[in-house]
């Protein structure tokens, strides 16, 4: 897929209209440094990468967030954003030479009734939906994972953990078996196992911590070791009890009574059960309740608009980013607290049982009271009652941990599927590696005259993809070449086996590189691979031999800038 337009209007009119073409596309900042202050820093050039990520699915807070500092807001530009009511359009196509299949994305920046999010004219305001259906769009799959979002990351490098990291572009949060399923997709291996694989490594956690609340009161060898005991007690206490004779009312009473208290047992072990459940799913909600950002947001606001009448360009507000954290911890919340309200019926059901039976034994206990039997036979039933409570209580326990480990063998034999069914993989995996690398090596070597490789690493969490770096740490500059490396091959390779791809590669912030690797980006890499090369620079900043007006989509400068309405 190719970037064909992307459309900037709001309801004054149209604002911009940015048309691609293959090769090189430079987005240029022509501000004129005469002066200390006009750096040209804030004319929108990375801002456009982030409008063609925000139509492919992402927030679009970046636009006027500081991605290091998110408390930090351009409200002027957000109010432009809101209040003008600027809508996006992106159209994206097959083929840039020749007719073929184009997607056009719309999008703005407003909420609820207001907001536009549609593809081909069909409304999809549900975001999970929008990147199903871009993905079923572009990729013709509908794999569960990775997302079109995360399938993207490394098309568009425009924040710091895209531009010093290679292949890990995801955020700081993502779990190896999410990096698996989108390195697999990228190398075109099926990843339909992938959704299960992360559900069961949740499941997994969630067991393996009710466990450790389990072992605090005794690992399953002490516990049948306990109940041989109780056992082996109650046994002695039973025999010891039938060489008294009592008439057949007073046995029968006694029967109920002991009846009363295995029961009255057996549900004060069942409310323990359900009130460790409760807690356990309590303490996860109240630990990611603690998680919420509980920031004053008023008084930093407060503070900042007092500073901006100081700084004009000061950027002041993080609610937004608040809110889409705490609302994202809320839906985990919801997510746990399923359970609760069964747990809670059961709770108020045993409860009553337990208060009947307990009606039940006061009565039971005085009928047994008043007849006429010695202390030893009293002493003999309370140390009975006794031990059947007891072992209960290990019954139970013992029952947790054999249901706990039973659903533990299940949740790693069906781990141990699917991940031998990747595993099965591994030999077109690494032929696909090989494949990859002989860009790779090409690329990196046309560069720096220095052959970088990618290489797997599996654990038993599952496989990693790692960039052989021979010279060790390099320096921003050769990193930024490296990158440039990676994604170019990456179109060469996606191309020879024939995987659905996009060809387009946005990155930011290419300035330090040396002008010998930049102008074999720009002029040698970008114009002879079948894809698109999208770069924000500074005028002065391109090398003396690139043709800048041949490239040129997007005049930019500070008496210019982007949202110039």
């Amino acid at each position: 897929m190719f970037l064909k337009e992307l459309k900037i209007e709001n309801k004054a009119g149209l604002i911009r209209e940015v048309k691609f073409h293959k090769g090189l596309n430079l987005i240029v900042d022509e501000t004129l440094e005469t002066n200390k202050k006009t750096t040209g820093n804030n004319v929108g050039k990375t801002t456009v990468l982030r409008l063609v990520d925000f139509c492919l699915g992402s927030s679009g807070k970046n636009i006027y967030q500081d991605s290091e500092f998110k408390e930090q807001e351009n409200t002027v530009i957000k109010d432009f954003l809101i209040d003008t009511e600027v809508l996006v359009t992106l159209i994206i196509v097959d083929d840039l030479d020749f007719p073929s299949e184009s997607i056009t994305i719309k999008k703005n920046f407003l909420k609820y009734g207001k907001k536009v999010q549609a593809i081909n004219g069909e409304s999809i305001l549900n975001d999970k939906d929008f990147d199903s259906k871009l993905k079923e769009l572009v990729f013709h799959t509908e794999v569960e994972k990775p997302t079109f979002k995360q399938i993207v990351s490394k098309n568009i490098r425009d924040e710091k953990n895209k531009l010093v990291n290679i292949v890990k572009v995801l955020n700081h949060y993502t779990k190896i078996e999410e990096y698996e399923a989108l390195f697999l997709f990228w190398l075109g291996i099926n990843t339909d196992t992938h959704n299960q694989k992360e559900l069961l490594v949740k499941e997994k956690t969630r067991e393996e911590s009710f466990q450790k609340r389990l072992k605090k009161e005794g690992e399953l060898s002490l516990i049948e070791q306990q109940l041989e005991i109780v056992n082996s007690k109650i046994e002695e206490l039973q025999r010891l009890k039938s060489s008294f004779n009592f008439n057949e009312k007073f046995e029968a009473q006694l029967n109920e009574l002991n009846e009363v208290k295995l029961g009255l047992s057996r549900n004060s072990v069942e409310l323990s059960r359900l009130n460790m459940r409760r807690e356990l799913i309590l303490e996860s909600k109240s630990d990611l309740e603690n998680e919420k950002t509980q920031i004053d947001v008023s008084q930093i606001e407060l503070l900042y608009n007092k500073a901006s009448k100081l700084i004009p360009k000061l950027q002041v507000s993080f609610q937004e980013t608040v809110k889409f954290h705490n609302d994202l911890i809320s839906e985990k919340i919801k997510y746990i607290e399923q359970e609760l309200p069964e747990i809670i019926s059961s709770l108020k059901s045993i409860s009553r049982d337990i208060t009947l039976l307990r009606i039940r034994e006061k009565e039971l206990t005085e009928l047994v009271s008043s007849s006429d039997y010695n202390k030893d036979y009293d002493t003999i039933l309370i140390e009975l009652n006794s031990f059947f409570e007891r072992k209960g209580n290990l019954e139970e326990r013992k029952k947790f941990w054999i249901s706990s480990n039973e659903k533990l063998k299940r949740i790693s034999e069906e781990l141990e599927t699917i991940n031998s069914e990747i595993n099965s993989k591994d030999n077109i995996i690494q032929k696909r590696i090989t494949l990859f690398n002989k860009y790779f090596t090409k690329v990196s070597s046309q560069l720096y005259g220095e052959e970088y490789l990618l290489s797997t690493q599996k654990s038993d969490r599952g496989y990693d993809l790692i960039v052989t770096n021979i010279e060790g740490n390099p320096s921003t500059g050769k990193k930024k070449g490296q990158i440039a490396a990676f994604d170019f091959a990456y179109v060469l390779f996606a191309e020879e086996i024939e995987l659905k791809v996009i060809h387009f590669i946005m990155h930011d912030q290419l300035e330090n590189m040396h002008d010998n690797q930049l102008s074999t980006i720009l002029v040698d890499l970008a114009n002879s691979i079948n894809c698109q090369f999208i770069l924000p620079i500074v005028r002065d900043k391109i090398p003396p031999d690139v043709d800048v007006e041949k490239y040129i989509v997007l005049r930019l400068s500070e008496k210019n800038k982007l949202f110039k309405k």
